[in-house]
């Protein structure tokens, strides 16, 4: 029987219905092609790190192959056989991971999850959200919130990720068993074990050759200074120099000024938690990347019905993962205060741009509400939620893996000089700031700061225009309006230039680099 190839096509910025709906018959190598997206930045490298190809032959049984949407870091197809039973097929994703430690410990965090939780059935959020009735919305913010609380009601002892125990002596023929407390009398854990982090950042470029600190990790001192002592050691062996245009135009960035900064990194690193604050060092399961399309909802009663999409889950410190989620987070500045305004009854006759900006007010408000329900419903979130300090004292963490490859050098340092002037703030007096920064240090930052935050301005307003994405990535049916605008920008921001001098420094940090600017 001829095999049909089929793709569920989800692209942005279409109508929901076509979003959940839409099929296409595709050839097979676009089976094992990444084809949501197109990049305009880095394209071959992106498509690449997601080709995941497979021979056909060993799915004889199969009738028909749907293609599901796909992840960043991961694909998923539907085979339904010829007595009509579907199966569910999840490949390791080849940007997602070693192979053999990234779907089984996404099956045994899904599964217990779902022991916490529900089993999932129903519709993508994403699919229904523009839609839905402002009180709606609010009702699923409110339930996602119960949901975290819900994650929060086992505590672990170590930080690391979920095996079933028998995956993973198979895999290592050793196990460690999950030391918990729960309020939950009834749980038991004794089919699951605990081993080192299976995240693709510390495994990529690399990584996956050398024998660097991945866990288990006993506190969040421990863990911070590994990630640092993980970096330090790839910068020794792989970085290469770079042109770091907004820091110099001649002289390639080296990794000497990594390794100077990856020293101040480690020095600091044990402060953002101490060791007598309990419930930050406590470590819990968390979703790393919640957004609408991850959240599945019954279509008649909008009740959550369950998550999905936990690859790369772990369990740590809710002090490094604990924030609004993706889902309901404003991208933009969020409004002080927590008022709720509805929208204007002619709100589907408004011009575009009144519309536009009615949608980010109520994305603000959403992500506000978000923060109102925390505070109502999950104090232990609150309390992390509710601090400034907080994120200026995790962010480093955040940025150090992969620090040189990312190019986040100058965001690192960002963060650490914002430590570093702000440390008495943070951590009070009788604490003293294990590092410094020179005069000249500072001067140097803040040149390379006048570059990076002029372009990221550009950047945010192509991005709130709607004109080109900041990180490049775009639905296929857009590409060529965004390669057209593309060279139209281009265009416009050189012209800007006073002189000689800027023109070829914003040739060069002009960040869309692979789209051809020939006329």
């Amino acid at each position: 029987m001829q095999k049909q190839v089929e793709e569920n096509v989800s692209v942005r910025y279409l109508s929901e219905k076509r979003f959940w709906a839409y099929r296409e018959t595709i050839n097979e190598t676009d089976l094992y092609r990444y084809t949501r997206h197109r990049w305009l930045i880095n394209e071959n490298f992106e498509l690449e790190r997601r080709y995941l190809g497979f021979s056909l032959i060993h799915l004889v049984e199969a009738i028909s192959i749907l293609k599901l949407t796909e992840g960043l870091h991961n694909k998923a197809f539907v085979l339904t056989m010829e007595n009509g039973m579907e199966i569910v097929a999840n490949p390791p994703n080849p940007n997602a991971g070693p192979a053999q430690y990234t779907t089984a410990p996404e099956v045994a965090t899904r599964t217990m999850a779902e022991y916490i939780l529900e089993k999932a059935y129903g519709v993508s959020l994403g699919t229904l959200w523009s839609s839905l009735p402002w009180k709606t919305k609010l009702s699923i913010v409110k339930q996602i919130v119960d949901y975290d609380c819900s994650l929060t009601t086992v505590r672990f002892k170590t930080h690391g990720c979920l095996y079933f125990k028998e995956d993973l002596q198979r895999l290592t023929s050793s196990s460690v068993s999950v030391q918990f407390t729960s309020d939950r009398k009834d749980l038991s854990l004794d089919e699951y074990a605990m081993s080192p982090l299976t995240k693709a950042e510390l495994w990529s470029s690399g990584r996956g050759e050398m024998e660097i600190d991945r866990g288990l990790w006993k506190d969040s001192r421990t863990y911070t200074l590994a990630l640092g002592s993980n970096e330090v050691s790839w910068v020794q062996k792989f970085a290469r120099p770079w042109m770091n245009y907004s820091w110099s135009l001649e002289a390639p960035e080296a990794s000497n000024r990594a390794l100077e900064l990856l020293a101040k990194y480690e020095q600091v690193a044990p402060f953002p938690v101490a060791p007598t604050n309990e419930p930050a060092n406590e470590s819990f399961l968390w979703h790393p990347d919640l957004h609408m399309d991850n959240i599945f909802v019954d279509p008649i009663s909008y009740q959550i019905t369950g998550i999905v999409d936990w690859q790369s889950a772990d369990v740590a410190p809710l002090f490094y993962q604990f924030g609004v989620h993706r889902a309901f987070r404003h991208y933009k500045s969020v409004q002080q205060g927590w008022v709720v305004p509805e929208k204007p009854e002619n709100f589907d006759q408004l011009p575009y741009d009144e519309q536009r900006i009615d949608r980010d007010l109520e994305s603000d408000i959403i992500h506000k509400y978000s923060e109102l329900q925390t505070l109502k419903r999950a104090p232990l979130h609150w309390g992390f939620l509710e601090k400034p300090e907080v994120p200026l004292s995790r962010k480093p963490v955040w940025l150090v893996t992969g620090v040189w490859e990312n190019s986040d050098l100058f965001f690192l340092r960002d963060s650490m000089i914002t430590l570093f002037i702000k440390w008495e703030e943070i951590f009070g007096k009788d604490i003293k700031c294990p590092v410094t920064f020179l005069k000249e240090e500072l001067e140097e930052h803040s040149k390379e700061e006048e570059n990076v935050n002029g372009l990221g301005r550009m950047l945010s307003l192509f991005r709130d225009k709607s004109i080109l994405p900041t990180d490049g990535m775009v639905s296929p049916e857009d590409y060529e309006v965004a390669v057209e605008n593309c060279r139209k920008y281009r265009k416009i921001f050189l012209d800007a230039a006073e002189n000689e001098y800027e023109r070829d420094l914003y040739s060069k940090i002009w960040p869309y680099k692979d789209v051809s600017y020939e006329t």
